[in-house]
C-alpha cells in the first residue's frame, strides 16, 4: 500500500489551498476586512501586483470564513477561451442546479436557459438553511481574453445581480401573470436573485473593468488593494507554519534562528521593506527542504 503524500509547510510556487488555512499566516487583518466587504457589498474588486498573494488569500482566508457564515463560494475561473465564459459559468454552477424546478418556471432545459435562469434554479443549502452565493472570478483579468461578443450574456447577469434585479424579460413574464393567479412558487422565481459577487484581479489589468461600467457603474466603487507583506507578518508568515506538529508533515517542527530570520527578511525586502508573498513561500520552502535533509542524514 503507498505511503500517503507527505504535507508541506510552505506551498512553493503554488497558492495555498482551503485545507491549509490553518498554514496560512500573516494575512489575518487583510482576510477579515475582505471577508467584511464580501458580506456587505454586491461587488467587491480585490486587486494587487501579480505574486502578492491574491489566490492564497481568497482560498486560505476568505473562503473558510464565509463558509462559516451561510455564504457558500463559487471559485470560478474563465481562462478556456475555446468555450465561452457564459458555457464556462453553467458547467461551474451545475452541481447546484434544481433541473425540475428551471422546467417549471422557465419551461427551458439548462442548455436553452439564460444565465439568470439558470442561476435562479440552483439551490446552495447546508443542511436545512439556504446559503447566500458568492461568485468568486479568481483571475479575473481571463475574462478579457474572450471575444467581446462571448462577454456579453455573462456581463448581462452581473449587471442585474450588482442592480438585485429582474431581467426585462423576466419582469415581462411575471407582470403578464395576473395578480390573484401568482403562486408561491411564482412569487419566489420572480425574486431578484441575492448573491455577492467578488473578481480577483491584477493591478496593472484593473483598466479593463472600465469596460464594464456602462452595464455594471459600480464596478470599481468597492475595492481592496492587497499589498505586500510588512516584516512583521512576513516573519509571522515564516516562524509559524515551522512549529506546528503534524505526524503528516514532511519535518519534524522547528524553529529559525533569529540571526537567520534577519538576514530572510531583509534579503526579501525591498527599499520600502515591504515582501512578497510569492518569494517568501519559495525560501521557506527551501529552508524545509534543507531541514528535511538534515533530518535524514541524522536517521540514515
Amino acid at each position: 500500500m503507498d505511503k500517503p503524500k507527505q504535507k508541506s509547510r510552505y506551498p512553493g510556487i503554488r497558492a495555498f489551498e482551503q485545507e491549509e488555512r490553518d498554514l496560512f499566516f500573516g494575512r489575518e487583518h487583510e482576510a477579515n476586512e475582505l471577508f467584511s466587504m464580501v458580506k456587505v457589498r454586491p461587488l467587491t474588486v480585490l486587486f494587487s501586483k501579480s505574486g502578492i498573494g491574491k489566490t492564497s488569500l481568497l482560498n486560505a482566508g476568505l473562503i473558510p470564513r464565509l463558509e462559516e457564515d451561510f455564504f457558500r463560494p463559487v471559485k470560478i475561473r474563465l481562462q478556456d477561451t475555446t468555450h465561452s465564459p457564459a458555457y464556462t459559468f453553467k458547467k461551474i454552477l451545475t452541481p447546484f442546479l434544481q433541473k425540475e424546478y428551471l422546467k417549471q418556471n422557465a419551461g427551458c432545459t439548462p442548455e436553452k436557459a439564460s444565465l439568470w435562469q439558470f442561476l435562479r434554479a440552483c439551490k446552495f443549502v447546508k443542511g436545512d438553511v439556504e446559503m447566500t452565493p458568492v461568485l468568486i472570478f479568481d483571475q479575473f483579468e481571463e475574462f478579457f481574453n474572450h471575444e467581446p461578443a462571448d462577454r456579453d450574456e455573462l456581463v448581462e447577469l452581473l449587471s442585474d445581480l450588482v442592480g438585485e434585479r429582474l431581467p426585462y424579460t423576466e419582469q415581462e413574464v411575471f407582470r403578464s401573470i395576473p395578480r390573484r393567479e401568482r403562486t408561491d412558487e411564482q412569487l419566489d422565481w420572480h425574486t431578484p436573485i441575492r448573491a455577492r459577487i467578488l473578481f480577483s484581479i491584477r493591478a496593472d489589468q484593473v483598466s479593463q473593468l472600465d469596460e464594464l461600467k456602462i452595464r455594471i457603474p459600480t464596478v470599481l466603487h468597492d475595492r481592496f488593494h492587497l499589498k505586500p507583506l510588512n516584516q512583521q507578518t512576513a516573519a509571522t508568515a515564516i516562524l509559524e507554519p515551522a512549529l506546528k506538529e503534524d505526524p503528516a508533515f514532511e519535518t519534524p517542527p522547528f524553529r529559525y534562528d533569529a540571526v537567520a530570520l534577519e538576514e530572510m527578511l531583509d534579503t526579501l525586502s525591498n527599499k520600502l521593506r515591504e515582501i512578497e508573498s510569492f518569494q517568501l513561500q519559495l525560501l521557506c520552502q527551501h529552508v524545509e527542504q534543507q531541514v528535511k535533509q538534515r533530518y535524514a542524514n541524522q536517521n540514515a
